[in-house]
């Protein structure tokens, strides 16, 4: 592609967007690739990281709510029985892909400065491929799930519910690339995205059941907040793995859909603002 592309008008076109990685889907794969390689080059287990980090953070809270919690979570009526290992390490998974993705792809641009001051290609192809690399770590963690679903409940664990994981991770995908798009252009601008990333990732960790059901929110603090609480794309998205995976059914249609929503309005705000402030990326790294 001519760097004449670069300097015109055209590209701030949000209709060229996906013309643009298709013809540049070379570079996606060399760019995912090498990164991938670059990610666990110097690491003495490599790819094992990816099943060891939420298998440990699984084993750290089931110690902590089922061993150090458990008796006074029971005495105030709190459901600490159903937070079992499986249930745990599926909503770790999903939640891990989503705050390291973002928090990668937030800062793909300024750690990309150079190559973006001297080569012509799509801008958007250097945090698209930042979750991509996240992705192989969230397909991994599942396949840990499966393995540990089997070890605890037996391979009958395993059933139909799967075939609505795909779906969720459809979701869930597009979501993080829509937000990665959004953030890392906002980063350029302003530095202090990174730091509020940081502080809304925290808030969001204990704001969505990874160590407890969404049923405690309705139990505790009454049905219109429950609701409110359900605003939050990744509840849905948890709770809906966790019936597909761990309950074997398909999950109520809003559970994704409202997800699916939240999704599609990421995905057209961050490549438009994306694509529009893409030009002068250059002048402030």
């Amino acid at each position: 592609m001519s760097g004449a592309f670069y300097t015109s008008t055209q590209q701030r076109s949000f209709a060229r967007i996906l013309p643009d990685l298709v013809s540049n889907r070379g570079l996606l794969r060399d760019v995912v690739s090498k990164e991938l390689r670059a990610r666990y080059r110097n690491a003495m287990m490599g790819f094992l990281w990816a099943v060891l980090q939420p298998v440990l953070m699984m084993l750290i809270l089931t110690f902590v709510f089922k061993y150090l919690l458990g008796e006074r979570l029971a005495a105030r009526g709190l459901p600490s029985e159903s937070v079992t290992p499986e249930f745990l390490l599926c909503g770790i998974v999903a939640w891990q892909f989503l705050s390291v993705a973002i928090m990668t792809g937030t800062n793909s641009i300024l750690e990309s400065g150079e190559l973006i001051k001297k080569v012509h290609f799509p801008r958007e192809i250097i945090p698209i491929a930042a979750v991509i690399n996240c992705l192989v770590n969230l397909v991994i963690g599942f396949a840990t799930l499966l393995v540990v679903l089997c070890a605890l409940r037996g391979i009958s664990a395993l059933g139909t519910g799967l075939l609505y994981v795909p779906l969720l991770f459809a979701i869930q995908f597009m979501m993080v690339i829509g937000l990665a798009l959004l953030l890392s252009a906002l980063n350029v601008y302003y530095r202090d995205v990174g730091y509020m990333i940081d502080v809304a990732l925290a808030f969001g960790f204990y704001a969505t059941p990874i160590f407890y059901p969404p049923s405690m929110v309705s139990e505790r603090l009454g049905e219109f907040t429950f609701q409110i609480y359900m605003l939050n794309p990744m509840a849905n998205l948890i709770t809906a793995y966790r019936e597909a995976i761990l309950d074997n059914h398909f999950a109520e249609p809003l559970l994704w859909i409202r997800p699916l929503a939240f999704a599609c309005g990421a995905v057209l705000l961050g490549m438009y603002l994306f694509r529009r402030n893409a030009p002068t990326f250059a002048d402030y790294l």
